[in-house]
């Protein structure tokens, strides 16, 4: 119903794709470390956890983020309606 068609100026070329594949094992890594801090103290796993996860989790995707649109290629750059970048 709501299919977006992808453009060969959206797809990401190969180095945007290593830090995808990066930030996803990160993220499955800080997942599991703040589980693991969790279960040292059953009792505050929930308290733990949040407090362990969210930042890392943050920071990997803002980091990535950054990595992605630093390794845009310039077709991938849009224009504006100014033809500001």
């Amino acid at each position: 119903m709501f299919k977006r068609r992808v453009t060969g100026k959206e797809k990401l070329n190969l180095k945007q794709k290593i830090v995808v594949i990066i930030m996803d094992v990160l993220l499955l890594a800080e997942l599991t470390y703040s589980i693991y801090l969790g279960n040292q103290n059953p009792e505050y796993l929930a308290g733990i956890f949040l407090r362990t996860f969210i930042p890392m989790m943050i920071g990997t995707i803002v980091l990535a983020r950054i990595f992605i649109k630093r390794f845009r290629t310039e077709e991938q750059v849009w224009q504006g309606p100014l033809g500001l970048k």
